[in-house]
């Protein structure tokens, strides 16, 4: 299976960084939140990997290219540890990178289009959103390729559960009579009082090839973009469309509040950051 993640945005609640830098590059806890995306892949089984870009494309390709001048200075100076690691990103995925072209709209969707070429025709893919981070024991995308090959159905969406207070920032999920995860619509970002149920969609995904049908006579929708959930849900309405909830923590990344939040989560997670933070929060004069 291949995998499409998208990156083709203008990151405008990054700005000024993300002029000159993908947001997808800003690092959490030192890593960037690109390569969070392609090792859980990775870790899954999925290795070719299709990354849809607009501007700032090259600063993502050359963080996975080999760099032989970086290399000889790790090895001269005897940085080996730092050497492995520049040099497994090289060799950790067959990535495919597509520029979205301007002649599609602007939307989440889009860059499925952009990818089709790139994807073996009729054989389901793999769809991420990348501004999020999942952390989890088993990675999102292995939870989600279990389902699909469990129900076989048109699509599989990962969901969480959220509070009452939080539906009205998200895409809502209803279920079909008599079950608890076939996907009947979807209600995005809901009136206080009004979500159909707790269950938000989280930005990954399983396609079969029928989404493509879906997408070919999809308009655009709010604010005159096309978005992933319209197409889904109109999915829902003539196939079996599965919300499979996913185990782990979920941590919005697309803002710098919240890339804030979720640094702090992750590095309070690794052994070679956890203490000192935990020492220089504990001291902070709040």
């Amino acid at each position: 299976m291949k995998a499409v993640i998208t990156l083709a945005g203008y990151g405008t609640r990054f700005l000024p960084a993300s002029k000159a830098i993908p947001k997808e590059m800003i690092p959490i806890a030192g890593i960037p939140l690109i390569q969070y995306h392609v090792e859980s892949l990775v870790a899954s089984g999925i290795t070719d990997i299709i990354l849809v870009v607009r501007d700032g494309g090259e600063i993502i390709r050359r963080h996975f290219s080999p760099a032989p001048e970086l290399e000889q200075y790790l090895e001269g100076t005897g940085k080996y540890l730092l050497l492995e690691e520049v040099r497994r990103l090289s060799r950790l995925a067959n990535l495919v990178f597509v520029r979205q072209p301007e002649t599609l709209p602007y939307g989440n969707a889009s860059p499925a289009l952009a990818a089709r070429p790139w994807l073996t025709p009729g054989e389901p893919f793999y769809y991420m959103f990348g501004d999020d981070i999942i952390v989890a024991d088993v990675p999102v995308p292995k939870q989600l390729l279990q389902a699909y090959e469990q129900y076989h159905p048109a699509a599989v969406l990962a969901t969480q559960r959220v509070s009452d207070e939080e539906t009205r920032l998200y895409g809502c999920m209803e279920f079909k009579p008599g079950t608890t995860n076939v996907l009947a619509r979807i209600v995005e970002k809901p009136e206080p009082g009004k979500a159909p149920s707790n269950w938000v969609q989280i930005g990954h995904f399983v396609f079969s090839w029928e989404v493509f049908e879906v997408l070919d006579t999809l308009e655009p929708g709010k604010g005159g973009e096309l978005w992933m959930a319209d197409a889904v849900d109109r999915l829902a309405r003539r196939s079996t469309v599965i919300a499979q909830p996913i185990e782990g923590l979920w941590l919005a990344a697309g803002d710098p509040l919240h890339h804030l939040k979720a640094s702090i989560q992750v590095a309070l997670r690794r052994d070679d950051m956890r203490d000192a933070l935990k020492e220089y929060l504990r001291n902070l004069p709040l």
